[in-house]
């Protein structure tokens, strides 16, 4: 168990970030008179199918506003909930200058800078809100998780702590705290995200538990967390490649692999693990496989292109692998892993020519009837025969 959370943790990374963007519950409903309601998680913002928004003398827009702020303003909604998120802030910049003195445009414009990986622009934003509001929820919020993404976890901490001063009961920014003090005090991430489970049990609060009785030496305790979140959220992709990290790091690949194939869908970055878990296992035509269909999922994707690539090499296959290489080199042709994997292409065909002439004639006859996939394990066994022999 000694490498235990090393691959753990960059498999709970993805559901991680995603959590951070969607965690805080900050939502934003902007009504036909450009008004904003920040803070709640949508669930809780109907009422009897309408949305509550915040009355015109709290954020400083009067019913008789600007009709094209409020369009800015609702055109950055629309764009969020498409997942359109650039031109998210475009509107909301657009909308937070035209209104100036509208706080909640700015926690709009950082909120969506956040989601669009503008971090600086987010920070900008979120304090220029607060300076009209130096104590709002919602702001420092918004901006404990933007330090959080940008890794500044100095600054995320004392704001997120500021936030539980005055909000001790958040499973959110409790979370977040957690999130943040997982590494340097293990300890102290617990009783947070205890405290954030007992008030709103997630399967992202029982992930981060699992990682931090990982630091804390406790396999059994990380176990039963991955179990509970599974259960909570069985088809969460994420949540199952979590699952699936913690076996894989155990070195307990078939429960990985199985854990994996279990998933009720199979995005290119499930598949993806799964050729890189069949690698570990030292399955290497499933490995290539699996690549095969990520790569084939997301072709334009050439990381995916080059791990397909490389599989099929290891797998015997430069047939295949060279599909994959035409069109990695179609997206980057200076990608220097395009050039490894066909150098390593190369090589293994040298050898086998010079195996082949030295061979004597029978043998360099049968050599030169055997399929191109043959080759290549043959050159593959003679190569690592010498590096053995030296």
């Amino acid at each position: 168990m000694k490498a235990l959370g090393t691959r753990f943790s960059a498999a709970l990374c993805s559901l991680m970030l995603a959590g951070a963007a969607t965690a805080s519950g900050q939502t934003f409903e902007v009504n036909q008179n450009g008004q904003v309601a920040t803070g709640q998680p949508k669930q809780a913002q109907k009422t009897h199918g309408r949305s509550q928004v915040s009355s015109p003398s709290s954020n400083g827009m009067g019913w008789g506003s600007s009709i094209e702020v409020a369009r800015q303003a609702r055109a950055a909604q629309q764009a969020i909930d498409r997942g359109d998120y650039a031109s998210a802030v475009a509107y909301a910049e657009r909308a937070a200058k035209a209104a100036p003195q509208n706080t909640d445009f700015w926690f709009l414009l950082g909120y969506t800078a956040r989601l669009a990986g503008r971090y600086q622009t987010s920070v900008d934003a979120y304090q220029h809100g607060l300076k009209n509001q130096p104590n709002s929820i919602n702001g420092l919020s918004g901006l404990a998780q933007t330090y959080a993404r940008m890794g500044r976890n100095d600054d995320a901490k004392k704001t997120v702590l500021q936030v539980l001063a005055a909000n001790p009961k958040s499973p959110t920014e409790l979370t977040l705290a957690g999130e943040l003090f997982l590494t340097s005090d293990p300890q102290r991430a617990v009783g947070l995200l205890q405290r954030a489970d007992a008030l709103k049990p997630s399967a992202r609060t029982e992930l981060l538990m699992a990682r931090a009785y990982v630091l804390l030496k406790q396999p059994e305790r990380s176990r039963e967390m991955l179990e509970r979140a599974r259960r909570r959220a069985p088809r969460d992709t994420d949540v199952v490649r979590a699952v699936a990290g913690f076996y894989r790091d155990a070195r307990q690949y078939d429960l990985a692999i199985s854990t994996l194939k279990s998933a009720p869908s199979k995005p290119p970055a499930l598949l993806g693990e799964l050729g890189y878990t069949y690698q570990l296992a030292g399955k290497k035509k499933e490995a290539a496989d699996s690549y095969a269909q990520a790569a084939n999922a997301q072709s334009k994707d050439i990381a995916l292109q080059l791990s397909a690539a490389q599989a099929f090499v290891n797998a015997g296959d430069t047939g295949r692998a060279n599909g994959f290489l035409k069109r990695a080199e179609s997206i980057d042709p200076n990608n220097y892993r395009l050039h490894a994997v066909r150098g390593q292409i190369a090589s293994l065909q040298n050898e086998f020519s010079r195996i082949a002439r030295n061979a004597p004639a029978s043998s360099s006859k049968a050599f030169r009837n055997m399929p191109s996939s043959s080759w290549i394990r043959r050159a593959t066994w003679s190569v690592g025969m010498s590096a053995r022999n030296v």
